[in-house]
């Protein structure tokens, strides 16, 4: 499969009726800044915010092209608050509890909005990325610029960055250079073939016994950074020979329906819509399931550390060598990574 058919799954396709795109020939379902922030107030979503201005060829451009497109369209209207804002506009506006007012009636005056949420770069388009809303700091613990025209390969994974909290462990510059890798290095699957993952229904079985240590990778195929992790983190040249040495890595589809073996117990699936994972999951996950997740156990079988949410190369080595050598059975995790940057 060629890397941009990759891409174009990457993505889920919904069906939805036939969606009429507006009068510059978006299917992006537009909103203001105020409706988003209600909105985010009952139902959290990250919020993708458009500037652009009257006179702006390029942002009229993104309008017709990128926001045209109907799958990357879907994704956007079905899991964020898409806000188009005028940054030359006279409106007053008012964020997070603060009114700013327009400056002048003069044309291509930016808008003192623009101004402070693009930190005085001002150029068109811009898009700006708001997630994880912090409401004792009344701020969002990701808000990154995106400058310029942003067509689909571009904005693929910066919205996945976004949606995902990948921001959370990692930088953007290092989740785009492992979605890069993933979905558009020719070496990719040859280096897949050499990662020896084994299925939880083998490594769960009711007599199952192993000398190492486990590596469970809890990832779900919708989970978009779950893919870029196993195309990118474990197979890295960093990481792939010494995972394989030191643990039994166990991909874990938490959607499956075997009967798995824990402790003596058997674990099922509900399969309900409450509950739609595997208790096994939830369990080594110690009663939570975040995608993706990093689960350590320890040769005796029991959970050491569970790692949510995507990692990049860099960390994987840290974090994979840090409990592989045992070295957290002496250091503390603050201690070793201390002495790691010094």
């Amino acid at each position: 499969m060629n890397p941009k058919a990759l891409i174009l799954l990457f993505f889920i396709t919904f069906s939805l009726k036939a969606q009429q795109p507006d009068a510059e020939g978006s299917l992006v379902k537009w909103m203001s800044i105020e409706q988003a922030l209600k909105l985010n107030e009952t139902q959290p979503k990250p919020i993708i915010m458009d500037f652009f201005t009257d006179w702006c060829g390029w942002c009229k451009h993104m309008m017709k092209t990128t926001y045209a497109d109907p799958n990357l369209a879907s994704y956007i209207n079905t899991y964020f608050y898409p806000v188009k804002f005028d940054a030359e506009g006279k409106d007053t506006v008012t964020y997070l509890g603060q009114k700013y007012l327009p400056t002048s009636d003069k044309p291509r005056t930016p808008h003192p909005l623009a101004v402070k949420l693009l930190q005085n770069k001002l150029m068109y388009p811009t898009t700006l990325f708001l997630n994880g809303f912090d409401k004792t700091k009344n701020e969002f613990l990701l808000s990154m610029v995106a400058s310029g025209y942003l067509e689909i390969k571009k904005i693929e994974p910066i919205l996945i960055f976004t949606l995902e909290n990948a921001f959370r462990n990692s930088s953007y510059d290092d989740f785009r250079v492992g979605y890069e890798s993933a979905f558009y290095d020719t070496t990719i699957e040859k280096r897949l073939e050499k990662l020896k993952w084994k299925m939880p229904k083998e490594s769960f079985a009711q007599n199952a016994t192993s000398t190492k240590k486990k590596l469970v990778f809890i990832n779900a195929e919708w989970c978009n950074s779950c893919k870029v992790m196993k195309r990118s983190s474990f197979v890295d040249s960093l990481n792939i020979d010494y995972l394989n040495s030191k643990y039994d890595l166990i991909d874990f589809d938490p959607t499956i329906k075997d009967t798995l073996y824990y402790k003596g117990l058997a674990m099922n699936n509900p399969g309900t819509k409450e509950m739609p994972y595997h208790s096994l999951a939830m369990s080594l996950g110690r009663g939570s399931l975040t995608m993706p997740s990093m689960i350590i156990m320890s040769e005796a079988n029991e959970v050491i550390d569970v790692i949510p949410l995507y990692i990049n190369s860099p960390f994987m080595k840290q974090i994979s060598h840090f409990y592989g050598d045992d070295i957290y059975k002496t250091k503390s995790w603050q201690e070793y990574s201390a002495g790691l940057n010094k």
